[in-house]
């Protein structure tokens, strides 16, 4: 039997990455323990509500890209671990609060907190997710580490506060959605190869390399995950799809068909997105109209030329470089860009 403690440390590794994580194995231990060691609280149910939002793991992908950045560059740090670890954290505690904004009820094939407990909870739950990953950074002796984290946080929840705010926006701009994808997804994975690269002895042009390896892997990410909502189903993600027509939330896939779509096919799509009462049924057909379009296409092709940006990246830094476990760390890296690409295939 699993105890709750060891099913909040285990990591989801896809298969297809199996070989990138056993490169990273001993370092992800070293997170997953320093995770745990945050997960722990005397009130029992506080305990169990904070292990249940890390049941099941994760891809660990922003850790995982922190680490392998830290060894492409030629040295990981305990100091690498430790944000690593509260980043993972950040990441969960954003996505406990997401489900509440999305009213999601799934997510990795298990209950959403705000379903098996309520929004109260899950709300707090999230809060000292965040409070718990600052307790971590703190104790990590680069100081120069603060005001990275710290401005992480904040474009991640200004990502999050303009697409709440800009929700039942039809008219929203390709700018505006880029905005919004940069905070809310971009920047943790940024951040997380802005951090591998530090402290390792590399150029600051080198970290910006990094960093910006992640931007455009983090931008890849989000747009996939966008056209998943209109293509996937519930049993392939484990988690609840939809939610961004069901709330009028416009991605990439409907901005593209608004500003191209002949007159009449536009307006088409504006009056089912303006129908009173709007539900799940008139979602649905707004789904069914942007499947039929090239403008889900449109989106896919968008997002692999930002993956093909990324290793581009990775292929300027390693000319030149010999040491194998450097050449093997930008290898992995390379991978975990093309599964993103592969994943919406």
């Amino acid at each position: 039997m699993v105890r709750p403690e060891e099913s909040a440390a285990a990591v989801a590794a896809p298969e297809e990455l199996a070989q990138v994580y056993r490169l990273a194995e001993s370092d992800l231990k070293q997170v997953g323990t320093l995770i745990l060691e945050q997960l722990s609280h005397a009130d029992s149910t506080i305990g169990e509500i904070l292990r249940y939002s890390f049941r099941l793991g994760g891809k660990r992908l922003r850790p995982l890209l922190l680490i392998l950045s830290a060894r492409a560059c030629g040295r990981l740090e305990r100091e690498h671990c430790q944000c690593a670890a509260a980043l993972e954290m950040i990441h969960t505690g954003s996505l406990v609060h997401d489900d509440i904004l999305d009213g999601a009820r799934f997510r990795r094939h298990l209950e959403t907190l705000n379903l098996r407990w309520d929004s109260h909870f899950a709300v707090l739950a999230g809060d000292l997710l965040l409070t718990k990953a600052i307790t971590l950074i703190t104790r990590c002796n680069r100081p120069e580490v603060y005001p990275i984290v710290a401005d992480a946080c904040r474009r991640t929840c200004e990502g999050e506060l303009l697409q709440v705010a800009t929700q039942g926006r039809l008219d929203l701009s390709r700018a505006e959605y880029d905005r919004i994808i940069e905070g809310k997804t971009a920047a943790l994975l940024e951040t997380a190869c802005r951090l591998g690269a530090s402290f390792t002895g590399q150029t600051e042009t080198t970290v910006g390399l990094f960093t910006r390896f992640g931007r455009a892997l983090g931008m890849a990410f989000q747009i996939f995950d966008d056209v998943l909502d209109l293509t996937g189903t519930d049993a392939e993600t484990g988690k609840t799809l939809g939610t961004d027509l069901v709330n009028r939330k416009l991605t990439l896939p409907a901005i593209h068909f608004l500003q191209t779509a002949p007159e009449g096919e536009k307006s088409a799509l504006l009056g089912l997105l303006r129908s009173e009462p709007f539900g799940p049924a008139q979602a649905e057909k707004a789904r069914a109209v942007l499947l039929a379009s090239r403008s889900v296409d449109y989106a896919r092709k968008t997002a692999l030329d930002m993956v093909q940006e990324a290793v581009g990246l990775l292929e300027q830094f390693g000319r030149g470089i010999t040491d194998q476990d450097r050449l093997a760390a930008l290898d992995a890296l390379r991978r975990i860009a093309e599964f993103i690409a592969d994943r919406n295939k």
